[in-house]
């Protein structure tokens, strides 16, 4: 959903705002506003969408979509909305992280219902016709479905895509070009899951929710993810990390890496060869000086860390001053 709100006053008292959502233009409501920012068009007819948060506001917002195939896929909380006259309502509450793939074979309205108050971890995916005809020519059960205007088909996410999820809703801090790659890479898989869902024999069962992270769990971990890039975490064991963290050393591996996509220490390395390398660029440091910034005694395993990660010497990100 993307564009600028033409909100009317409530027909009554406690009723919700109605806004029309007119593509192209920026909202004027904050929640709307709020709710758009974790919006991105990674190619022409892949649009990706992830939020995290309590509703600020009771509110119904419309607008219209174009045909194409549309993935929601809640990991806790809950989300209404509806394609045409075809409801998805989704609850963690009722088994764990769920997922609904619509088919639109034709324009349609989408509607959106919020209360306030509502929290939702979710992901949406908009794979239009651009998109869908550059990815090959659907066939069989994918060309069946995407002919049925408003068929639907439900399913538990497994715990791999719960995993790619997470890792969209909370994505690292990389450079602009590095970051659609990371998302793209990860809405991909998530659309071949949703996908496959259409060639499961509708008997067959589905695969084991996981355990959902609660608000709070989340909550830390963004905590613990902006303390580690701080650089103040710099020198500390895992254990100490853990303890930073209120959580033992285990439980903190394993959600780090269902959250963030990768351990904490693979994650502290990252922030370290990210600052030794603006240390090289931006504030003229030797090589050996920002070896000692990435963490590294020898200058010769950081110049070997530093092209595995960027590509060119360091000595190369010095001559650039």
């Amino acid at each position: 959903m993307h564009g600028i709100p033409s909100c009317a006053t409530p027909a009554g008292a406690g009723a919700p705002a109605r806004c029309v959502v007119t593509p192209g233009c920026l909202p004027a409501e904050p929640a709307l506003r709020a709710h758009l920012a974790h919006t991105r068009r990674l190619r022409p007819g892949l649009l990706l969408h992830w939020d995290d948060a309590h509703e600020q506001e009771d509110l119904i917002a419309q607008t219209e979509l174009d045909a194409g195939l549309r993935i929601v896929l809640l990991l806790e909380g809950a989300v209404d909305v509806s394609y045409g006259s075809r409801q998805v309502a989704l609850s963690s509450a009722r088994g764990g992280a769920s997922a609904a793939l619509v088919a639109l074979a034709e324009r349609d309205q989408l509607t959106r219902r919020a209360r306030r108050g509502v929290y939702s971890r979710r992901v949406n995916l908009n794979l239009g016709p651009a998109w869908l005809a550059q990815a090959g020519t659907a066939c069989g059960v994918l060309e069946d479905f995407m002919r049925r205007h408003l068929d639907m088909r439900r399913w538990q996410m497994s715990p791999r895509a719960v995993a790619i999820a997470e890792q969209i809703v909370h994505p690292p801090q990389l450079e602009p070009l590095l970051q659609s790659i990371y998302l793209e890479s990860r809405a991909l898989e998530l659309a071949g899951e949703a996908l496959a869902t259409l060639h499961r024999h509708p008997s067959a069962p589905p695969p084991p929710a996981p355990a959902a992270l609660r608000p709070r769990e989340h909550q830390r971990l963004r905590e613990l993810h902006a303390f580690l890039g701080s650089g103040q975490a710099d020198g500390l064991s895992l254990d100490e990390i853990a303890r930073h963290a209120g959580v033992n050393a285990n439980t903190l591996q394993r959600q780090f890496r269902a959250v963030f996509g990768t351990t904490v220490f693979d994650y502290l390395r990252e922030c370290r060869l990210l600052r030794a390398r603006r240390a090289l660029e931006h504030d003229g440091v030797t090589v050996g000086q920002a070896a000692m910034v990435a963490g590294y005694t020898s200058a010769a395993n950081f110049a070997t860390a530093y092209k595995r990660r960027f590509g060119h010497a360091p000595k190369l990100a010095r001559s650039r001053i």
